[in-house]
């Protein structure tokens, strides 16, 4: 089992450009090169299935930091007390609070998504910490993996269609 192997033939990743690796592929070399526990971890943030892993109870309380300024920033904007939606979390993220309130400045929604994915793709570059060959490095190319498909798989076509099945209803009074 070997991290440094399996970090050193993971393809790069961004969010502009689409993935050499799919999330499946990504899963079984985890399975072939890490430990159980390890990548049981790496499934867990990919799925966003229960693990009670440090490093993914860590992004998971990233991630809610994140989730907890949009909705202020949404009840903000619609004059609304956010407390009814916020989760708890353990820590706060300055950076990341900062990085999602720039991002709720922008008027377009996909620009706006966009922005928050790279405050995503931030924290968990401040997760993985300096070592180059750690663990944590695996964690989060998992995460920065699933987001990099998220943006890849976008289809204004299949978008636009959707929108035209979502409000081509007629009303009945």
């Amino acid at each position: 089992m070997s991290v440094v192997y399996l970090l050193s033939s993971l393809p790069a990743l961004s969010l502009d450009s689409k993935p050499a690796m799919t999330v499946a592929e990504f899963l079984a070399a985890c399975r072939g090169e890490l430990s159980a526990k390890d990548a049981d971890a790496c499934e867990a943030l990919v799925s966003d299935r229960p693990c009670e892993h440090a490093f993914v109870r860590a992004w998971r309380d990233k991630e809610a930091v994140l989730r907890n300024m949009a909705v202020r920033n949404r009840a903000r904007k619609l004059g609304r007390d956010a407390g009814r939606w916020t989760r708890p979390t353990s820590d706060c993220d300055l950076m990341l609070e900062r990085l999602t309130d720039a991002a709720f400045q922008l008027e377009d929604p996909a620009l706006r998504e966009k922005a928050l994915d790279r405050a995503r793709w931030s924290a968990i570059e401040e997760l993985e910490g300096v070592d180059p060959i750690s663990i944590k490095r695996v964690f989060g190319y998992a995460i920065k993996l699933v987001l990099a498909w998220k943006w890849c798989e976008l289809d204004e076509a299949r978008g636009l269609a959707a929108f035209e099945t979502l409000t081509d209803m007629p009303i009945t009074l």
